[in-house]
């Protein structure tokens, strides 16, 4: 069986902002987009961890920095063949005062460590919303933290271009307006897995997938879908 490396952070986890617990796997995105991927012959490494970033060291937290920590993630799980890698929204934390071009440096790295011949999709993480300002995270993000988090989309998506890989913006799909203004709610798990099992399923399953450096990789869903570009 093919497996898939869902790398992220607390998104990915599937953190439920109501308890700060975690959504069990029927109902976070990688538990349901393993069930959609089974009858497929494929199989989901789910790697997510609360707070990581693309390559910052949060000051009380070890272990976060996301470009420090992929290497014997891949190496633990070789080969890695194809890979959903989603970060961001950890690196608009006021203490690490990166710029939208500095976090999209940090997820250049991120993709640099996966071979070439990996078949990557990167998503945009979910706009950071107002909300976190009156939330439990008031003191991680500030107001500067949500135009940062609006502007990683044209980045990541040029990034996903120099790279050639799949691309799919969150932001056009889900929000984080109802919960604490980053997190997920079991609603917008769903909307994404599906998203993503549609992207996988027109490009890395189809025996008819579009030719490399197409840039649609469309979601049927209710809202407005991401695009992506092809990686051979």
């Amino acid at each position: 069986m093919e497996q898939i490396l869902c790398f992220g952070d607390s998104n990915t986890y599937g953190y439920r902002f109501t308890d700060r617990g975690r959504f069990d796997a029927h109902t976070r995105w990688t538990g349901r987009l393993a069930e959609k991927l089974t009858p497929f012959g494929f199989g989901v490494i789910e790697s997510g961890l609360n707070g990581r970033t693309t390559m910052f060291d949060e000051t009380d937290k070890d272990g976060r920095n996301g470009l420090q920590a992929l290497p014997e993630i891949l190496r633990e799980n070789a080969p890695v063949r194809y890979a959903i890698v989603m970060l961001g929204t950890n690196d608009c934390k006021t203490q690490f005062h990166a710029s939208p071009q500095e976090i999209t440096d940090g997820m250049d790295r991120i993709l640099q460590c996966f071979e070439e011949h990996t078949r990557m999709l990167l998503v945009c993480p979910a706009l950071i919303d107002k909300a976190v300002l009156t939330h439990g995270f008031s003191q991680s993000f500030d107001e500067d933290s949500i135009p940062k988090s609006a502007a990683l989309e044209s980045k990541f998506a040029q990034l996903a271009a120099k790279h050639r890989c799949l691309f799919l913006s969150a932001v056009h799909l889900v929000s984080t307006a109802q919960t604490d203004g980053i997190h997920l709610d079991e609603t917008g798990h769903a909307v994404l897995a599906q998203a993503l099992f549609q992207c996988i399923r027109q490009h890395w399953l189809s025996h008819t997938a579009p030719a490399p450096h197409t840039m649609e990789c469309k979601a049927n869903m209710p809202k407005n879908s991401g695009n992506a570009v092809q990686k051979q």
